[in-house]
This record gives C-alpha cells, structure tokens and sequence, in this order.
C-alpha cells in the first residue's frame, strides 16, 4: 500500500513568533520507519519545511507552509491510497482539517487517518469532519499499522484497538491499545524521508537558541509520571513512563553525527532523566564513544532527579544548557500545579549548574484559576531573585485532556476549544488577558534589569570561544524580542512546537 503522511501548514495570529526555526516531526518519522519495516511504500510530506518561506496573510492571522494548490500537486503526484495527517494543537486542527479536505477534492477514495494530541483528546469532534475516516489515539505505530494491513486485506475496522470510528452514525472510541513495552524494538525515525536540507538550511537564519549548527532532535523515551495540572501529554502516553536503553540513545546519535554531520542533540523527551542511573549510563556512552556533541533539554529536566554528580557528568557528556519547569514561586499555586521539588533542591541545582558553566533557564506560568497578584508577584520575585540566566513566563494555557480544564468547566469559565485556551487567553477567575499580558510585560522587563546588572555572572559561563560567541547570539536574540515590543521571551516550549513526537 502506498502511504503519505502529512505535517500540515500552520496558521498563526500576527503577533505569534514563526522565526525560531524547525525540525522533522518525530511522530510522523517513527510511524514511517515501523510501515517501512513491515514492507509498505511510505513517502512524508512536511508542508511546513517545503514551504516555510511561503506566508499567506488571512485576516489577522499568518499562514506559513506550502499552498493548497501546491498539497494538491503533491496528492495527485504521489496518488496514495492512504494519507495520515499528525493533528497535534488544539489551535492547529483547522490547517489539518483543511488537508484533509483538499485531499478529498483530489479523490475521495483516498483514505484519511488522524492522529496526534488533539485528534487523541478530540477524537468525537475530529470525526464530525466527513472527510476523516478513522482517528488513532495515542501511540500510534501498531495500530496505524493493523489499519494499513486490515485494509489491505480487505478486513473490518470497526475493532481495532485504539481508535476512533462511526459507527451507527455515532461515534464510537474502540478500547486502548496497550503501550509499546520495548522500545528499543522500534526502528529510529525515517529521517532520510525528511528534506533535512531544508531544516538544516532554515537553522542557520532562524532565530534559534542553539549553541552549534547542524542540529536535531530526538526522543529517548515516552511519557511522564508526572501530574502537572496543565499537562496534556497523557493524552498520547498516559501516566507511564518508557525508556530506550542507553546503549540505543546513543546509538541513534552516533548514527545522526556520521550519516548527516550533527553537532548538537535537542532532547524532546518530556522527563529525560526520570531514571537517574539510566541518564548517567547514557552520559558515559557518549563520553566513551568520544562523540565531540553539544545537547540541551528544551521541554525541561526534572528538578528532584538531579545531584552533583549527574551534572557533572552531564555536562562531561556535552551538556550545554537546561530548562526547568519551576512554574510559580507560590507555594500554594506549587501544590496546585503538582509540581513535586522543593524551592531549596532548585536554588542547590540551579547554583551549582551555573558553577559548572551550564546555562539556566527557568519557565514560569502566570494566570492559573485561583491565583491572586499576591502569588503571581511571588513568582516575579522568586524568579528576579533566582540565580537562573534567563526566564521566560506565559500565561496558563487550557489544553483538551488535562485536570485543568476539568477546573476551568467546574468554575464555568468561558472555554474556546479554537484556541485551545479560555476566551480572552486565561484561565484565570480574577484578571482578564491584557492584565495578564501586563504582569508577563512587567516580570520580563524586571528580570531583564535584574540581570544587566549582573553581566558578570554571564562572563563566568564563558570556558571556550564557542560560549563566547553563543551568549553573544543569545543576547541578540534576547534583543531582537524587546525591540519587536514583546516585553516576553519566547518559552522554550515554543520554540520546539513543530518537533515534539
């Protein structure tokens, strides 16, 4: 069977940021490799790669990827049987759905699978499009597959276990399918099916945070035990946590440094280090095998999995910079979230990673429902005081599948599931969005002051030419934020948006 899979274009509101660069859908690249194993013809269709430098204005909002007449060409091109589409944002789906439909305008026999976070926490709106034939909710190779080989053969899919069907004119969501235990079984992502060209070409005049070129991403596990309040990642791999060995983590970049000339490894796990010996064994790998890498944690590292010891070897291993996820310098607003460090372990962590020439980076969330200017000033302060390099805040997002949006209905306040955020932005009972934006404005601009004047701090991070040049590349980039009047810096989530999974 021939196989297309789709990452759409994206359709962004004017004041959003879409000059912090790109890279290859993991999902998509994993659910490739696992077809091409089991003998079916696969080609990927990145829209937004191919057509990156293609911005269409719609109103108030921007749309960057290639054409509709353009995804056309390339369905009449390709003539698959067969086309999967990654809906992964709640704020997204409508590009989705658009290809879905061009798809149907080219031949309506092709068939069409969702899958990804919204499509898994959405499956019942998802499937009132015509257009989509079947949804896939959560992890995705082995059901994916079965639906491919039951079409082929010519078989029902009416029960396959995790998906979302019609039937009988409703809906209907089939059992789960059970995790993947072994995943070191799995195939590393189809990248050769990427245009890493273009990604590459892209890093080099994006406003990226990366301290070496070319860099990628990967993942070396799945899901998070965690509970945080505004967290939806359990809506692909619930609450378990699964890990590859060590042996084949490295393995995967050692493959990525020879066969394409990587230099940096951007870690998109979404809690890394769960098991601390596990994060050490894949230190020592890279540190034995001699591969002369930079990498980073964008999605953030666990605060409480983290000592002396593993950040020394961390950093051995080529670590450069970390994020954590310290949301709030409210007590109250912690245990809310559920969060589970102690604000004593971060100041230790974050003091000593610094003294080992480690960038830190901190994120912090304003806005949540019962949250008063008492405790968002506590945040402001905590992260002002804090020994982090640089901070980035945002406002409380309320995605599908997550606790906090169970409150936001409890509390009966307004939810647009269009933006995957309440109306106006917040998710607060107490300030409207431009107060919030306000307080975001205000904590940036603090924290910016706090640190001119402590440029000190920074020349101690410099051990090699290599971190001279890059915190000169952070500041322009820190610059170039404030001169656009964002009063913000960008959350490194953001910055990973089109990547994860």
């Amino acid at each position: 069977m021939r196989i297309l899979l789709i990452n759409p274009p994206i359709t962004i509101d004017n004041n959003d940021y879409m000059d912090d660069g790109i890279f290859p859908p993991l999902g998509i690249g994993y659910l490739s490799a696992y077809l091409i194993r089991h003998g079916h013809d696969v080609s990927i269709l990145d829209c937004l790669a191919a057509g990156f430098d293609i911005k269409e204005q719609i109103g108030q909002k921007r749309r960057y990827g290639l054409t509709e007449e353009e995804v056309r060409d390339a369905i009449r091109q390709y003539k698959p049987h067969l086309v999967g589409i990654t809906s992964m944002f709640t704020a997204r789906s409508k590009d989705a759905h658009r290809v879905a439909q061009l798809i149907k305008s080219v031949d309506s026999n092709i068939f069409i699978v969702f899958g990804g976070c919204h499509a898994s926490s959405c499956f019942s709106e998802v499937l009132n499009d015509s257009n989509i034939d079947i949804v896939v909710m959560g992890e995705g190779e082995q059901t994916l597959l079965e639906i491919v080989n039951n079409l082929v053969l010519n078989k029902p899919l009416d029960n396959i276990k995790g998906t979302a069907i019609r039937k009988n004119s409703s809906v209907w969501a089939n059992e789960p399918r059970p995790f993947i235990e072994d995943l070191d079984s799995l195939p590393f992502p189809a990248r050769d099916l990427f245009p890493l060209d273009l990604y590459f070409k892209n890093q080099k005049k994006s406003m990226n945070y990366n301290i070496r070129w070319p860099f990628i991403s990967m993942i070396t596990s799945r899901g998070c035990p965690g509970h945080c309040v505004f967290c939806s990642v359990k809506t692909i791999w619930g609450r378990r946590w699964r890990a590859r060995s060590p042996v084949s983590v490295v393995d995967e970049i050692e493959c990525m440094v020879k066969k394409y000339g990587v230099r940096e490894i951007v870690f998109l796990d979404d809690n890394i280090s769960v098991n601390k010996n596990r994060m050490k064994d894949i230190c020592s790998e890279i540190i034995g095998r001699k591969l002369n890498i930079k990498w980073t944690t964008p999605n953030g590292i666990a605060l409480w999995t983290l000592d002396e010891d593993l950040l020394r070897l961390m950093r051995q291993s080529g670590c450069f910079k970390l994020t954590f996820g310290l949301e709030t310098g409210n007590e109250e607003t912690l245990k809310f979230i559920g969060k589970k460090y102690s604000y004593e372990h971060a100041k230790n962590i974050i003091e000593y990673a610094n003294r080992l020439g480690i960038i830190t980076l901190g994120t912090f969330i304003i806005g949540f429902p019962y949250e008063n200017t008492i405790s968002i000033e506590n945040t402001i302060n905590y992260a002002v005081n804090s020994d982090l390099d640089f901070a980035f805040f945002y406002t409380a997002a309320t995605f599908p599948g997550t606790r906090l949006l169970e409150i936001i209905r409890k509390e009966n306040l307004p939810y647009n599931p269009d933006s995957s955020e309440t109306i106006g932005g917040t998710a607060s009972k107490y300030f409207t969005s431009e107060q919030l934006n306000q307080f975001r404005h205000e904590a940036s601009l603090r924290f910016a002051k706090s640190r001119l004047k402590k440029m000190h701090k920074y020349l101690l991070k410099i051990r090699s030419i290599e971190d001279f040049l890059y915190l000169i590349k952070l500041g322009k980039n820190f610059l170039r934020i404030f001169i656009k009047g964002k009063g913000e810096i960008v959350s490194t989530t953001a910055l990973i948006r089109q990547s994860r999974r």
